[in-house]
């Protein structure tokens, strides 16, 4: 396959991943979302791994082909999609303090990362992708000029370039703000720790007071956000500031004072 033929090949299959990914979403709220990571219609995450998946099987590190069972390609891509899901699950949370799916819900979850239920169903999936798709791909050959089928993936190029530029930037502008939040509620943590002093009862009874005040300066932040913003703020779960950080802070704070004392 020509390079042009992988960059649609990847587009296409990052498509069919936005159109699962806003069909489960559909099956649990009732109503259609487009859950990707970017602006577009399109999941790369999806594309990338049918690519890897592509390389590794025709590079012989697999023993897979279009004849292998389909026990052999399910686990294998059971295992190889949980292993992509988690990483890019923790990479996301570790940069972003978001995450952009959860399985806390499901049965056998790690750490609502990856859950037995969907990594089974990815293994079914992939099934259907090597079996069928892989080889249609591989044997497809563009009717019309190459310059034409070179433009195409390079003009894709360019919009998914572009939109994983935006969604970065609104990320990071998002995650500022959401540190600001953050950064002013630790400011009125210390202070009411330093008044009132070692009782962690009468500690977490102030911070709780700060609860609505907390609210509100995120729905500050919200209403000042931009209409890329705002959309971005709807499709992931922030992790900060909540419950674990408050509690996180209280058990520095505390161990810091005993520390000082010593």
């Amino acid at each position: 396959m020509i390079i042009s033929q992988y960059i649609v090949g990847f587009v296409i299959f990052s498509f069919f991943g936005w159109v699962w990914e806003s069909f489960y979403c559909m099956m649990n709220t009732g109503k259609w979302e487009n859950r990707g990571f970017l602006f577009g219609p399109y999941c790369p995450i999806y594309g990338l791994a049918v690519m890897i998946a592509y390389f590794i099987f025709t590079a012989g590190l697999f023993p897979v082909t279009t004849s292998s069972s389909p026990l052999t390609v399910f686990l294998i891509c059971m295992f190889g999609s949980a292993i992509i899901e988690y990483i890019t699950s923790y990479i996301l949370e570790k940069k972003y303090h978001a995450r952009w799916w959860d399985y806390s819900k499901l049965p056998f979850n790690i750490k609502g990362r990856i859950a037995l239920p969907i990594s089974i169903a990815f293994g079914l999936a992939g099934i259907v992708v090597v079996r069928y798709l892989l080889p249609l791909l591989q044997s497809y050959k563009p009717h019309g000029p190459s310059l034409v089928i070179e433009g195409l993936s390079l003009f894709l190029v360019f919009i998914m370039s572009t939109d994983f530029g935006i969604t970065l930037a609104s990320l990071s502008e998002i995650t500022n703000r959401l540190n600001e939040v953050e950064n002013e509620f630790g400011d009125r943590v210390q202070w009411a720790y330093d008044r009132i002093g070692e009782s962690k009862m009468e500690l977490q009874d102030q911070v709780e007071s700060y609860s609505e005040y907390i609210k509100m300066r995120v729905n500050e932040a919200a209403s000042h956000m931009s209409f890329r913003e705002a959309r971005l703020m709807h499709k992931v779960k922030f992790t900060a500031p909540n419950k674990g950080f408050i509690a996180k802070k209280l058990e520095g704070l505390v161990k810091g004072r005993k520390n000082d004392r010593k």
